[in-house]
Parts: C-alpha cells; sequence; structure tokens
C-alpha cells in the first residue's frame, strides 16, 4: 500500500482526537518526558519541532546497538553507511562528494559534538533523541538538516545498580558489556560502562582468500562522575573512549549479493574518537539558573583502499584525517509563571588534519604512461562564536509564543599541498614499470601549495507559535532558518576556489496528542534552500563545490507509541519526504526536476511488544525504505535499493537474570544501501546492507 495516503489518514485522524479526548471521564497527562538536548529544557509535548524520543526500552525491543541501525528504522531518517544518512531528505554530508564545510546534521553524545563514526553506542544509553528540521538556532554549527542527542545513564546518588551481557551470534558474532554505578562519599557518584561487539562478516575476497574481508571490532569505554555539593550547584565530569576496526566496505556491484571482494590490496577502515565534557551548573534564583559546558571532542580516522577494487594493480590510497573539537557555551535560564527563557553564549574551535595519499596510480601526461604516488594534505582551522536566546512566551492558558535568534560569526584558514612522492614510466605493452624515478617531470607541473581564509556572518530568528487545544492534544506552527558556514574547496592545482554558505528556511506544522498509555505526533514541513552547497568530483584528486541556485525538501512523518492490552503494546512511525532542485546547471546540464541523492520518498517502522507478569516478552519488528537515487543525475542504474527488514525477540527477564533469542532481517533481505561511481577513478562500488543476524544473549542486573 502506498505509504503517502495512509500517512494523510493518519494525520486526518489526529485531528479527531479532540473529541475523544473530550469523552474521557478523567483526563490525565501523562508524566511528560525531557528532552535533553534542547537548551531551553522543554518536555515532549512542549516541544516546537518534529523530534523523536527513543528511550532504552526502545532500543532494546528493536535490538538497536548503535545510531546506525536506528536509522534504519526511524520515518524520515535513513542511512546509507554507518557515516552518511539524511534527514527530511538531506544528507549529513551534504549534496555530492567534496567540499570541505561542515556537516549538515551534528550529534552531540553527553553534550560534546563528536565527528566520529561508530560512536553512538546504545550500551547504557538512556534516550536518543532525534531532531528533524533546520537547529542551527539552538545547536550552532553543523546542524541545518538536524540534529541526533545521546543522553547515556547518569549516575546514581541514591543506590548501586549494574548489569552485565554476554552474546553470541551466527558469522562468529560476540558481544560483552557491563555498566556499574552508584553513590560514593562527599557527594559523588560514579557510573561506568564497557561494551565490545564482533562479528567476522560474511565478505570473502577472492583475490586475497580473506574469508573475513569485512570483520567488525568495536570498543566502548564510558566513565561518568557526579557531584552534589550544595543544594544549589552540581557538577558532571564525562569521559568515553571508542574504537572501530572493520574491512573495506564497498564490493564490485556484480558481485556484491554473493558476498565476494575482488580487491588485491589489503583494505582497511581505523576509527579512534575521544570526548571529554565538563558541565557545571548553579541555581542562582528560584527561577534562574547558570550552566557552563566545555567539551573537547577528538577523532582519527585512516582508511586504506584499492582504487579500482579489482584484482588489477591500478593503485591504491591511503586517507587519514584528525578532526578536533572544543567548545565552551555559558546558558543562562530564567523562568516565571509567564516567561520562560535560555540565553548563550558559544566559542568553538574545529581544527582538521588530512592527507589523501595514492600511491602506484596510473596517470597519463604529454602522451607519457606513468605510475605516480602523491600526498594530497588538507588543514583547516576554523572559529565560531556566536550569542543565542529563545523565550517561551505564555499569552493566557493555551496559547505560547517562542522567539529566538542567533547570531554567529566563522573564520577560517584553509591550506592545501598537493606533493609528488614517486613516479615511475610504465612500459606501455608489458605494463611493467621502469626502475628510474621521474617524479621531477611531474612535480612542476603538479605540486602545488594554497592557502585562503574564509569567513561570513549570520543571523537566524526563529519564531513559533503552539496552542494547548485541550489537555491532550496541542498544536504548533514554526518557521526557523538552518545555515551552513561556506568554505574553501582543496586543489591540487591553482588557487584554492571559494564557495559561499547556503540557507534553509524551514516551515513545521505539528501537532501532538497524549492519553493513557498513548503518545501520537504528526508533523508536515517544507524546506525552502539558497545556494546549496553540492560537491562535484572533478578528477581523482579534486573536488570542486558549487552553490546551487535553490532547492526544496517536503513531506511529512507520523510516530505513535501506546498499550493495546492483554499485554501488547505497539510503536511504529511513517515519514513521507519529497525532494526536488529548483533551480540548479553544472556544465550545461540542467538539475531541474532531480531529487536529492539518497532521499527515499517513504519510510516506515512498526513494533509490536508482549510482555507479561512473569517476565515473558517478544517483539516483532519492520521497516521499510523505499529505492532513493544516489547521485545528482538521477541515473537509474546507480539507485539504492528498496528494502523491508523484519526483526523478531523471544525472551525472559526474572528479578536479576535474563535470556533471549534475537533476529535481525530474518529473511535476509539483500539490499544496496549505496553506490559510488567515478570515471576519473575507474571505480564501480556498491554498499550492501547488513546480511542476517541470528543470536543469543544472557544478562544480569542488580
Amino acid at each position: 500500500m502506498p505509504i503517502k495516503p495512509l500517512l494523510s489518514a493518519g494525520i486526518a485522524l489526529i485531528a479527531t482526537l479532540p473529541v475523544l479526548a473530550a469523552d474521557n471521564s478523567n483526563p490525565q497527562r501523562l508524566e511528560e518526558v525531557l528532552v535533553t538536548g534542547d537548551p531551553m529544557q522543554r518536555s515532549s509535548l512542549d516541544t516546537v519541532s518534529s523530534i523523536s524520543i527513543v528511550p532504552e526500552e526502545q532500543l532494546r525491543a528493536l535490538n538497536i546497538r548503535d545510531l546506525y541501525d536506528l536509522l534504519l528504522r526511524s520515518p524520515n531518517l535513513s542511512a546509507a553507511r554507518e557515516d552518511k544518512f539524511s534527514v527530511r531528505g538531506i544528507s549529513n554530508e551534504g549534496i555530492g562528494p567534496g567540499g570541505t564545510g561542515r556537516p549538515t546534521v551534528s550529534v552531540f553524545i553527553d553534550g560534546a559534538r563528536q565527528p566520529g563514526r561508530g560512536v553512538a553506542n546504545s550500551w547504557d544509553v538512556q534516550q536518543m533523541e532525534f531532531y528533524r528540521g533546520p537547529q542551527s538556532t539552538a545547536f550552532g554549527p553543523g546542524s541545518l538538516a538536524g540534529a541526533v542527542v545521546v543522553q547515556t545513564r547518569e549516575p546514581s546518588q541514591e543506590e548501586y545498580s549494574g548489569k552485565l551481557k554476554l552474546g553470541v551470534a551466527n558469522e562468529r558474532g560476540r558481544e560483552a558489556g557491563i555498566a556499574i554505578g552508584g553513590p560514593l562519599a562527599g557527594g559523588f557518584a560514579f557510573r561506568y560502562a564497557g561494551e565490545t561487539n564482533q562479528s567476522d562478516g560474511e565478505v570473502t575476497n577472492t583475490t586475497l582468500n580473506d574469508d573475513e574481508w569485512q570483520a567488525r571490532k568495536r570498543y566502548m569505554q564510558r566513565f561518568k562522575l557526579h557531584w552534589e555539593g550544595d543544594s544549589w550547584y552540581s557538577a558532571s565530569l564525562s569521559l568515553q573512549d571508542t574504537k572501530l576496526r572493520e574491512g573495506n566496505e564497498y564490493l564490485p556491484p556484480e558481485r556484491a549479493e554473493s558476498g565476494e571482494s575482488t580487491d588485491n590490496v589489503d583494505g582497511f577502515y581505523h576509527d579512534n574518537s575521544q570526548l571529554v565534557v565538563f558541565k557545571q551548573r548553579a541555581d542562582l534564583t528560584a527561577g534562574s539558573s547558570l550552566s557552563l559546558i566545555a567539551s573537547h571532542a577528538e577523532n582519527y580516522n585512516q582508511r586504506k583502499g584499492d582504487y579500482d577494487i579489482s584484482a588489477e594493480d591500478n593503485g591504491y590510497f591511503i586517507n587519514t584525517v584528525d578532526t578536533e573539537n572544543s567548545a565552551l557555551e555559558l546558558r543562562l535560564h530564567y523562568k516565571t509563571a509567564l516567561l520562560k527563557t535560555v540565553s548563550g553564549l558559544y566559542y568553538s574551535e574545529d581544527k582538521l588534519r588530512g592527507t589523501s595519499s595514492s600511491v602506484d596510480l596510473p596517470y597519463t601526461i604529454s602522451g607519457l604512461r606513468l605510475r605516480a604516488a602523491a600526498d594530497l594534505a588538507a588543514d583547516r582551522d576554523a572559529t565560531t562564536k556566536a550569542v543565542y536566546s529563545e523565550a517561551d512566551i505564555h499569552l493566557g492558558s493555551r496559547w505560547t509564543l517562542t522567539l529566538g535568534a542567533r547570531y554567529e560569526e566563522n573564520q577560517a584558514d584553509n591550506h592545501s599541498a598537493l606533493t609528488v612522492t614517486g613516479a615511475q614510466l610504465m612500459d606501455p605493452v608489458a605494463g611493467s614499470t621502469v626502475p628510474a624515478d621521474f617524479s621531477a617531470v611531474l612535480k612542476p607541473i603538479l605540486d602545488s601549495d594554497n592557502t585562503a581564509p574564509s569567513g561570513d556572518a549570520v543571523f537566524l530568528p526563529k519564531v513559533a507559535i503552539s496552542l494547548d487545544i485541550t489537555d491532550q492534544l496541542s498544536g504548533y506552527f514554526t518557521r526557523s532558518q538552518g545555515y551552513r558556514a561556506g568554505s574553501v574547496d582543496f586543489v591540487s592545482e591553482g588557487e584554492s576556489p571559494s564557495y559561499g554558505p547556503e540557507y534553509t528556511n524551514n516551515y513545521d506544522l505539528g501537532l501532538k496528542f497524549q492519553q493513557g498509555s498513548w503518545f501520537v505526533q504528526a508533523s508536515i514541513f517544507r524546506i525552502d534552500y539558497e545556494d546549496m552547497q553540492i560537491g562535484v568530483r572533478v578528477d581523482a584528486s579534486n573536488f570542486r563545490t558549487d552553490n546551487a541556485g535553490e532547492a526544496r525538501s517536503q513531506g511529512a512523518e507520523l510516530e505513535f507509541r501506546g498499550e493495546l492490552g492483554a499485554g501488547f503494546s505497539v510503536f511504529g512511525g511513517i515519514g513521507y519526504v519529497d525532494t526536488a532542485f529548483i533551480e540548479y546547471e553544472d556544465d550545461g546540464v540542467d538539475y531541474a526536476g532531480n531529487h536529492f541523492p539518497n532521499a527515499p520518498r517513504n519510510t516506515a517502522n512498526l513494533v509490536v511488544r508482549y510482555e507479561n507478569s512473569r517476565g515473558l516478552y517478544a517483539d516483532l519488528s519492520w521497516s521499510h525504505s523505499d529505492g532513493s537515487f544516489t547521485d545528482r543525475e538521477n541515473s537509474d542504474r546507480l539507485r539504492a535499493d528498496s528494502r523491508d527488514l523484519f526483526g523478531a525477540r523471544l525472551g525472559y527477564q526474572g528479578e536479576q537474570m535474563g535470556v533471549e533469542l534475537y533476529g535481525q532481517n530474518i529473511t535476509d533481505k539483500f539490499y544496496i544501501t549505496d553506490r559510488f561511481n567515478s570515471p576519473s577513478l575507474g571505480i564501480d562500488a556498491a554498499y550492501v546492507g547488513d546480511s542476517r543476524e541470528v543470536g543469543a544473549r544472557l544478562s544480569y542486573r542488580f
């Protein structure tokens, strides 16, 4: 059944809820969930944007290990790979490859901005929050399309508690986890969590005879310390370290379904991330408080891969990226019966150090065929300064006006350099190389060293109006602006070209209903782009970023959860998004009317859960995503596949001991999530979704 009519019917149904609520003889608002990432500290019912809050229980029911798993199973969210996903059709990387700008979606863990891959582990997480639509006013840089906030479990001042888990799965999957915490002396409390999960994967490299080609190993450790010194002051420290080790994900499209790689280079992907967050809060008066949040995050990742992913010897690359983010934010909260405000000062420093080394890459110049080696270095030092404020003004007993604004300045020093490190002449007949260094021929032509500053300033307003229609039903309309700073492209020759910032105007109209065990929210939205940044690969070592004229994304989403009776409950959602370039032409090609890459039109998910008083439980889950284009040309042969993923869980949880059996993608659906095609590199590759996983897990808690 098409999802768009179903979504329309669902939103229409929400409109009848005031009548249902009025018929209830004892209307009652549930205890509301606090949205931890919102600087205004609103409840889920009082937010004026589309936010999905996924608590720990729901993460377990979906058997979610990390952010990637959840992105595959949420409306209007879609993941092509672990570090490439879209919100309302807008990719976190922006449109196309290349470019040096910030991401469009920010990921925060306990208040620290995280650039790494695989950092959002779900073990000992209290809840995950997805903010759809521009969040630049509240979250600052890199939040044009949305934000993801991960709130891990806080230390308890009341009692000691802990949990353990051990699990096994097919493809030699294994996992182990521990979490423990409680009060210490002198007002201190702590929480420690550690986890590892590993799998050998099912891909075999037929060239290198390696049947663990896509083996994956994850490690996570987290320590939190909280202090309640006085009734008016508290402080907390969070430390997290994550490591990811895995093989290359891309496969030859013609061999992807059989799980075969043909690379002749022993490739890998390594990712290390660390974060430190120090928070302080002081209550100044009965209605005001001051918070200071200091964070530092570091990420190092390195990828080695075969350029042509074949048994042929056509060169390989080693890409290394080091990033650091240090941020300091001061917030003043003030609240009266008629007014609730937050005002803040924000400062951050971002450092990027990247190198891309090409080795034995075939290269033709002036009719000569060479094998060349070169290093492309890219450095950026950026600062962001901002002042912002947001206020909820109560206009009577049911109406609330929200006004917000952010003024932000971004400055960056950019540097790029290309250095030829070696070159050998190739025999045009035999293909072998002449043992002599010809780099002196290439260096005067290709070597380059460029520096260029970039910077801009922006004022971002926000206005919203919300209405408590009944005690159970509320509605809102929000207009906000999104922004991503301009920058400079890193190139191997000539001057570094600059490109301007991009902007969005976002409109959200939503309804939220909560009564008894039921919570339902629906929204329709439109996002209008100006000067969209679109990355274009020029050749093997050069990218270009265009500022397209206009584009738009529009659609709707519906989410629900509640109890059905007799031990059954349900939660799920439906999303619809329609994206299009309105005004965009490049090299004589008109892309107007084309859809954004990696923007599936329909997404949906549903979980039915059963549990009884004896500790038995069972979950059945389904998630759907339409296929999507992966390039701006909307090439049919480069589409990502439509997919329906089914999961199940059956278990028992006693007072302390628990055991469960689970399955993910239990129909073993084969689906391509992304395609990468570059004639300049001679590469055509496919990224494949996770195959069937079946496992068992033991747990103990106290």
